[in-house]
């Protein structure tokens, strides 16, 4: 959590002096300013604590200062005690309160009265930003729920859709090998094609599956992380357009590595599903290339698709998805926002770099956590 700050305001570099003086005995960051103007501009900066404002400058009188900062910048609710020499008039006390003050202190300044009154503004900023981090919190594991849930609803639908998908290949094999059995000499060669086509499909079909887990068990084995990325982009080749151009650079010493293949499965699908919605929705021929590569304990992973431009809203509610508005972002970004998700999920990081026209995504996860049982199915 940042340090909270009070502003003091004062024309006169000693009281400025003496007030900051009186504030060392707490944890904050006193922000000076000489006159009103000054004060202005620091609260459209910054959000403070506590004001703290001399009532009689020249320029800009306090109480002109604090409608402004009122009305106009990120302090409109921030307490603010007033400060005058003037014990005469009267008037001052009810024009401050008008404004919004909370207390009115007379000159000389009383240190221990002023302290206590920080003190008392210091606890209530504290509970609040307690509060608030609490509230920061529920909703990251809200988030991290919402998208587990979105997560296992999409495996679902693919296994469900798998398994109707393999039915239809192995009604339509029968069909055409029966057929191939009382074909004639013209006809045989077709049938032969149609066969051979559907046994291509059952064949991406079985590897779909073996990389998305459907059908899978569960297993405590190990797998090398070059085989990994090698299935990631073989689905690539399923998911993408015909004629996307892929290729793969897998630095030495990745296949020496073990690791638990579950949740990476499910990370890498996660980014497939991402880079088919991007890429699918483009006329032209884009291009992914994958790098794979072991250092400083963590496997990096990064994806570069040229030919493709990322949207604005896309990218933000990738790095941020329940805060976007934008229902069209979420749908194409919801596959790399989970796949960010699970990442963070095991200590690593993922990002998304946007260009002219391309994109990279970035996949860093430490190598403890990969090699954990623990993230396991």
């Amino acid at each position: 959590m940042n340090r909270p700050k009070v502003l003091i305001v004062d024309d006169v570099e000693e009281n400025l002096i003496l007030l900051a003086f009186a504030l060392k005995a707490f944890d904050v960051d006193v922000v000076k300013a000489h006159d009103g103007f000054e004060a202005e501009t620091l609260c459209t900066e910054h959000e403070f604590l506590l004001i703290i404002l001399d009532v009689h400058m020249p320029g800009r009188t306090g109480i002109e200062a604090a409608g402004v900062i009122r009305a106009e910048t990120r302090n409109g609710m921030t307490p603010i005690i007033f400060l005058t020499a003037d014990t005469t008039a009267s008037e001052i006390p009810r024009s401050a309160y008008s404004i919004g003050a909370v207390d009115v202190m007379f000159k000389p300044l009383e240190a221990a009265r002023l302290r206590a009154k920080v003190q008392v503004f210091l606890d209530l900023y504290l509970a609040r930003m307690k509060v608030v981090g609490l509230m920061e919190r529920l909703e990251a594991s809200q988030a991290q729920l919402i998208a587990q849930e979105k997560y296992q609803a999409v495996s679902s639908l693919i296994g469900s859709m798998s398994h109707n998908f393999n039915n239809q290949l192995c009604i339509a094999e029968g069909y055409a090998t029966a057929l191939l059995e009382d074909a004639d000499a013209a006809t045989s060669g077709p049938l032969v094609k149609i066969v051979a086509a559907v046994g291509a499909c059952t064949e991406l079909l079985e590897k779909m599956q073996s990389f998305t887990g459907v059908n899978q068990v569960t297993t405590s084995e190990l797998a090398a992380a070059d085989r990994l990325i090698l299935d990631f982009v073989k689905a690539l080749d399923v998911v993408t357009p015909e004629g996307t151009e892929l290729s793969t650079d897998i630095g030495v010493g990745v296949n020496e590595l073990e690791l638990a293949p579950q949740v990476l499965r499910k990370i890498f699908l996660s980014i497939a599903q991402f880079l088919a919605e991007q890429i699918g929705s483009r006329a032209a021929l884009a291009a992914v290339d994958v790098f794979g590569l072991a250092a400083d304990g963590a496997l990096l992973v990064n994806i570069r698709c040229r030919g493709v431009t990322i949207e604005p809203t896309v990218q933000a509610a990738v790095m941020d998805f329940f805060s976007s508005n934008d229902v069209v972002a979420q749908q194409q970004s919801i596959g790399l926002a989970a796949a960010k998700t699970m990442t963070q999920d095991l200590g690593g990081l993922l990002t998304l770099e946007a260009a002219p026209d391309s994109f990279e995504v970035h996949l860093r996860i430490p190598l403890a956590a990969l090699k954990s049982e623990l993230n396991l199915g």
